[in-house]
C-alpha cells in the first residue's frame, strides 16, 4: 500500500497522483541496456574482465535513476497536497489546499513539447514546496485548483450555518 493511500483520512479522496516523465524511465533502461551490450561486446572482442564492471556501472546508473522514482509519491486529495520521498528515511511535505496562495508552473519549450514541467507551491504560513519535474504538470495544477475550489466550498458550507445560527439575547426576545 502506498504512503498516500495509507495516510488518507476517512473523509479524504485521492483526486490526482503525479507521475514522472517517460524519459526518466527511458534513460535508466537505456543506460542498463547500453552498458550491458557494451560489456557483452567487450567480452567477445576485447577483454572478458570488462563484462562485470560495465554491467555493474549500468546497474548503478539504472538504480540511481529509478530509486528516486520508485520512492517518490505526489498526490492531491480533496483536502491537501502530499509529497513523500525516501526509501529508508521518509521525508514528507503536506500542504492544506485551503492554505495554498500560488501555484507556479515552470515549463520550457521542451517541456511544452514533451509535456513535463515543475510546480512550485506557495502557501500561507508554511515554506514553499518545489516539486521535481513531472509529467502533465498542467493536469496536476488543474487538480490542485479543483481541490482548492472544493476545499473553499466545504469551508463556506461549514461556516454558513454557524453564522446564521448566532445566539440571540433572551432578554430581547421578551420585549
Amino acid at each position: 500500500m502506498s504512503y498516500i493511500q495509507h495516510s488518507l483520512s476517512d473523509s479524504e479522496v485521492l483526486l490526482y497522483k503525479a507521475r514522472f516523465p517517460w524519459f526518466y524511465y527511458a534513460s535508466a533502461w537505456g543506460a542498463l541496456i547500453l552498458l550491458g551490450v557494451c560489456g557483452v561486446v567487450a567480452s567477445a572482442k576485447i577483454e572478458t574482465l570488462l563484462v562485470v564492471p560495465l554491467f555493474a556501472l549500468g546497474l548503478a546508473l539504472f538504480l540511481a535513476a529509478m530509486v528516486p522514482i520508485w520512492t517518490t509519491e505526489i498526490g492531491v486529495t480533496n483536502q491537501r497536497l502530499i509529497y513523500k520521498r525516501g526509501l529508508l528515511w521518509r521525508n514528507t511535505q503536506e500542504l492544506q489546499l485551503r492554505a495554498i496562495e500560488e501555484v507556479k508552473l515552470t515549463q520550457g519549450l521542451l517541456g511544452r513539447l514533451f509535456n513535463f514541467g515543475r510546480l512550485e507551491l506557495h502557501g500561507t504560513g508554511v515554506g514553499d514546496i518545489a516539486l521535481p519535474s513531472l509529467a502533465d504538470p498542467v493536469g496536476l495544477r488543474k487538480a490542485l485548483q479543483d481541490g482548492m475550489t472544493a476545499a473553499a466550498q466545504q469551508a463556506a458550507a461549514g461556516a454558513a450555518p454557524r453564522v446564521e445560527r448566532a445566539p440571540q439575547d433572551p432578554s430581547r426576545s421578551a420585549a
